[in-house]
């Protein structure tokens, strides 16, 4: 047998393996020769790009997760909210089923929040009251500031229904909190909370309530309606 060949190919293997090795310690070398503020800016450089390539990769998957949620919550909301038109206890138990599994299977996902308060809804309208405090608090603290102001209103709403209108009342306020007469669902959050007032037996604050929604809504198309209230209480506008 012809061991020069082996002798060939196993000297061939050896430089290739070798050559790499080489230039990492070549590599090295050069480096350990630049100037320390040079070799600094190099090494914070390399690492500022690996930080960019996994920031990167991380928000590829977070885009691919979201968009995956979005696709699958699609259609589950569509039948939600046939349920809730029809109104039908089978459709709206078996929706609220595709919910809880949507919610379980995509807790972190931006729409989430979404997901908890349309099963709000269904667990109203099937008067489970407890199960939808607790999807609209979750909606709440999940949710863009549209879904907190839906969730925050439904939630006194279903307090009502359960006869709690103290913490009607607080999750009105609280929803009120920090929010102006430019913010989503403003004066009906104002009307709910006044409302509860009058229900409470509290006069004074029912007043004082309508009468900032005249301030600060003062071209809204229910100032009549609130100013009815007003009326019924003693106070003209």
């Amino acid at each position: 047998m012809d061991q020069g060949a082996g002798d060939r190919r196993d000297g061939g293997v050896a430089a290739g393996y070798g050559r790499p090795r080489g230039a990492v310690k070549r590599l090295r070398a050069w480096l350990a020769g630049l100037p320390p503020a040079i070799r600094w800016t190099i090494w914070g450089t390399a690492t500022l790009l690996g930080v960019l390539i996994a920031g990167s990769a991380a928000w590829t998957w977070f885009q691919y997760r979201e968009s995956l949620a979005q696709r699958t919550l699609a259609p589950i909301a569509q039948t939600a909210n046939q349920a809730l038109a029809g109104g039908e206890r089978g459709a709206l138990a078996a929706v609220a089923e595709q919910l809880k599994r949507f919610v379980g299977d995509h807790p972190r996902s931006r729409v989430s929040a979404e997901g908890w308060y349309l099963l709000g809804n269904v667990q109203f309208q099937l008067q489970n009251l407890d199960a939808a405090l607790a999807a609209y608090g979750e909606a709440g603290r999940h949710g863009s500031l549209s879904v907190v102001a839906l969730s925050g209103l439904d939630l006194g709403y279903t307090r009502e229904a359960k006869g709690d209108l103290r913490g009607a009342l607080d999750a009105y306020n609280q929803t009120l909190t920090g929010r102006t007469a430019k913010d989503f669902l403003y004066g009906d959050l104002l009307l709910a909370k006044g409302r509860v007032l009058e229900q409470t037996g509290d006069k004074a604050g029912a007043i004082e309530t309508y009468k900032r929604f005249l301030r600060d809504l003062a071209s809204s198309t229910r100032v009549d309606e609130v100013r009815a209230r007003l009326a019924l209480l003693g106070v003209s506008a």
